[in-house]
C-alpha cells in the first residue's frame, strides 16, 4: 500500500468518525428518551441507543446507503428495544414484530413540545367548561362520556331541543376560545 492510498484512509476514516460523532451527539438523548419510553427502566434504554450505535459504527462503509439517518436510527432503536425486551422475558415470548410494532406506534410519533401544547390545550378546555353556566356544563361532561342527546335529556329531565341548544353553544364557546388561543 503507497502513502497516498494509507492518507487517503486516515482522511475517510476521520470524516467517518467526525461524522459518526455528530450523528450520536445529535440524536442520543431523543433516542434514549423513545427506548426509555419503550423499556421504563434506564440503564435497559442506554443499552438499547448504544447497541444501535455500535451497529451502527460496525456498518460505517454502509453509512452513504442511508437516506434518512433519523428515520434509521428510530427504526434500529424499536427494534433493539423489542429484542432486548424479549430477551429479558419481560414480555411474553410469544409477541410478534407486529404486535410490537402496533404497541409502540403511538411512541414513535411522541413530540415533547406537541404534549406540552396538548396539555395547555387541555387546561384552556378545562377553564372554558368551568366558566359556563352548571346545565351546559353538566351536559357538556355527559356528552363526552358518550351519551346521545336523547340519554342526556332523559337523565337531566329536560328536552332534547335544550340539550343541542346547551351543547351547540358550548361548542361555539369553545371555537371562539381556540381561536384566541392559536392567535396569540
Amino acid at each position: 500500500m503507497t502513502k497516498k492510498s494509507k492518507l487517503r484512509i486516515m482522511v475517510n476514516d476521520q470524516y467517518l468518525k467526525e461524522t459518526f460523532e455528530k450523528i450520536y451527539e445529535g440524536n442520543f438523548e431523543r433516542l434514549f428518551r423513545y427506548a426509555f419510553s419503550m423499556t421504563k427502566e434506564k440503564g435497559i434504554a442506554e443499552d438499547v441507543v448504544s447497541d444501535v450505535f455500535a451497529n451502527l459504527w460496525d456498518k460505517r462503509d454502509q453509512l452513504n446507503n442511508i437516506r434518512e439517518i433519523g428515520f434509521y436510527l428510530n427504526a434500529s432503536v424499536r427494534n433493539q428495544a423489542i429484542k432486548t425486551i424479549k430477551r429479558n422475558a419481560r414480555i411474553p415470548l410469544s409477541k410478534t414484530k407486529n404486535e410490537f410494532t402496533d404497541d409502540f406506534t403511538i411512541v414513535d410519533n411522541i413530540d415533547p413540545e406537541n404534549l406540552l401544547m396538548g396539555k395547555e390545550l387541555e387546561k384552556m378546555i378545562a377553564k372554558v367548561i368551568l366558566n359556563l353556566p352548571p346545565q351546559a356544563g353538566k351536559i357538556y361532561q355527559l356528552s363526552r362520556n358518550q351519551k346521545s342527546n336523547e340519554q342526556i335529556a332523559l337523565e337531566l329531565g329536560i328536552s332534547k331541543r335544550t340539550v343541542e341548544n346547551h351543547r351547540y353553544s358550548v361548542l361555539k364557546k369553545l371555537k371562539e376560545e381556540l381561536k384566541k388561543y392559536y392567535k396569540s
